[in-house]
């Protein structure tokens, strides 16, 4: 019987470290912001388009954290092959949600940068959307 026990603790131990590292990446947004606006070097005019698309980050940000939280919290174990399908669902749609409502403040902000802050940003985005079809944010 203590096998079963320790089999069941084990995978308890391994959901909360999952739940954990799920959000983990939502704590880096404001420095994810800070690295971005640096390498960018956004100048005092384009501040106005720049905090619109960083407040746009940090919000739909949290949206993300939240309908992450929301399909993680209260499962105990993987779930039936629908409720897996439907919590990635609920995830890859608050996604796309998110893409659409910081891509509309993205366009005059990019907009606004010079031909080099361009190829910067081209460059940044790159590397931030190559990590996300890796599982990071």
């Amino acid at each position: 019987m203590m096998g079963g026990d320790m089999g069941r603790m084990m995978q308890q131990m391994m959901q909360s470290r999952m739940a954990a590292a799920s959000v983990q990446p939502f704590r880096r947004i404001e420095g994810q912001l800070a690295y971005f606006r640096a390498e960018l070097r956004i100048t005092d005019a384009q501040l106005p388009p720049w905090n619109a698309f960083a407040e746009a980050v940090r919000a739909q940000s949290d949206k993300l954290r939240q309908a992450t939280q929301q399909a993680m919290g209260g499962t105990t174990g993987p779930g039936a092959a629908p409720q897996q399908m439907e919590r990635r669902i609920a995830l890859l749609t608050a996604g796309l949600e998110a893409m659409r409502a910081i891509s509309a403040t993205a366009a005059p902000f990019y907009a606004a940068l010079s031909e080099e802050q361009r190829r910067t940003a081209d460059e940044l985005m790159a590397d931030h959307l190559r990590g996300m079809r890796m599982g990071m944010p």
